[in-house]
């Protein structure tokens, strides 16, 4: 048999011991090893090529036992004629079928010492990456994009380990537990609470793990006071929360969490003016240790690649967060404010602007499913969608929708609204054009939001339909008087 140079971390006597255990005990010992071991965690590629022929008599024949001829016939099926040619590899397979076998409990032992040196080449083989990525540098790069480099291949390597061995699950087998943790547990809805509740129960529940939820607004119209709304809200909880920025800095950030957890209006915290108002000054250093308190993380990633931006999101998961046993991060938001283009580079490779949201859109939502996490994330609305809502008047909106779980415009009340419905009710409006989860708004619906800017401070307000409903009431109150 042909062997590799240098060959490291690895023992072709085990290896050879789990195949002779499976053609030794049958389809029920594959089974088990299956479990654990993939075609990539033998390091022969003749032992790789074997337990691919394994997988197919399995799979596809339905095999239960092994011999040479079936082994054999399953070679040619899949190309690997070195099995059937009677040189060396003909000669390791007649070893192995013929070679007394260890217990399964003594195979279950090798199988998990395969899969620990599997693992140790692959964690040799991403600090070789590294390695590569860093002799490349010139000097040109960005500190995050360095940081990126490093940071890339080392978490593709854990990731990889948290889902590996992830196994089907029988729903039925799995049916009294779940019911039994919800029934001893239950919850108001099944996402994480934002602080504005018709807005939680018109997209499913809140802001569930593993989804993109966007917020559609034109410029200026308060996305960004409604994403740190919803960053207060949720810290205030005891959630960790993820500020990524591409317009704002960490220092305009904390003015307005400033004001809206003070009261105290937003110009006066931004010049300092508040020192000469005792009530205002008494009113911000009251604020400091509850605002200490927030675990709200602000970073700028104005013309960072999407990689790099995804290469802070998972340090900060590591560092801030923590994970559950299956891989999942624990409970935490990651907001992304705004989703736009971060330079005009891409273009040389005749790229066009959609591709490249897309681009940003699929890394937020794969971030997301990979972790089990939600997202928020803000967008432009275009010229069109001034005065219509729909998926076709936001920016990049094709690969947005597909991959968002709920859309939301943020928008000013027209002048026949605030006629039917009065301005104390809300001069702004959320409205729910798509979600997969929640039951999303009727034609014409909307949730109120009253709007202090003054403080940064969004609330909600009745929805159209119960204002409406309201109104007809006073009317017929006045009718009766």
């Amino acid at each position: 048999m042909s062997n590799k140079s240098n060959a490291i971390l690895q023992d072709a006597g085990m290896e050879r011991a789990i195949l002779a255990g499976i053609t030794t005990h049958g389809a029920n010992c594959f089974f088990e090893v299956e479990d654990i071991l993939s075609v990539k965690d033998f390091y022969w590629v003749y032992n790789q090529e074997l337990f691919k022929i394994l997988i197919h008599l399995v799979h596809t024949e339905d095999t239960k036992t092994f011999d040479i001829p079936s082994i054999q016939t399953a070679a040619k099926i899949l190309g690997y004629t070195n099995f059937t040619g009677g040189g060396k590899y003909s000669e390791y397979l007649e070893a192995i079928i013929n070679e007394a076998s260890s217990s399964k409990e003594n195979i279950r032992s090798l199988v998990v010492a395969v899969y620990k040196l599997s693992l140790a080449r692959r964690g040799y083989l991403a600090a070789a990456m590294i390695q590569d990525n860093l002799k490349k540098i010139t000097g040109a790069e960005d500190v995050d994009s360095i940081i990126a480099q490093v940071e890339e291949p080392v978490f593709e390597f854990t990731s990889q380990i948290m889902t590996q061995n992830a196994s089907m699950v029988s729903l039925g087998q799995i049916f009294k537990n779940v019911m039994e943790t919800l029934s001893e547990s239950p919850q108001d809805i099944v996402g994480l609470p934002t602080g504005f509740p018709a807005w939680d129960t018109a997209i499913g529940g809140g802001l569930r793990p593993a989804t993109v939820n966007v917020v559609a607004a034109r410029s200026k119209q308060g996305k960004s006071f409604y994403c740190m709304n919803i960053a207060k809200n949720m810290a205030e909880n005891g959630i960790p929360v993820l500020y990524l920025d591409t317009e704002m800095t960490s220092d305009i950030q904390l003015y307005r969490l400033s004001s809206l957890v003070s009261g105290v209006e937003l110009n006066h915290v931004e010049t300092g003016q508040f020192v000469n108002n005792s009530h205002e000054s008494e009113a911000i250093w009251g604020c400091q240790e509850h605002i200490e308190n927030l675990s709200i993380d602000h970073f700028s990633v104005a013309g960072l690649p999407p990689h790099a931006i995804m290469s802070i999101a998972r340090r900060w998961l590591s560092k801030t967060v923590g994970f559950t046993g299956t891989g999942a991060a624990k409970p935490c938001l990651i907001i992304y404010d705004y989703i736009k283009l971060m330079d005009d580079s891409a273009f040389k490779h005749g790229l066009q602007e959609t591709q490249l949201l897309g681009f940003l859109t699929t890394a937020l939502h794969n971030f997301a499913v990979k972790f089990k996490l939600p997202v928020l994330a803000t967008a432009q609305v275009n010229r069109d969608g001034v005065d219509r809502e729909g998926s076709e008047f936001v920016s990049g909106s094709d690969r947005i929708l597909w991959l968002c779980s709920s859309l939301t415009f943020l928008k000013p009340k027209s002048q026949t609204e605030l006629n039917e419905d009065p301005p104390n009710n809300g001069t702004k409006k959320l409205i729910v054009t798509d979600t997969r989860s929640g039951a999303g708004m009727e034609r014409g619906e909307y949730i109120n939001i009253v709007n202090n800017l003054s403080v940064g401070k969004l609330t909600e307000g009745p929805l159209f339909s119960q204002a409406v409903q309201q109104s007809f009431k006073n009317e017929a109150m006045e009718g009766k008087n």
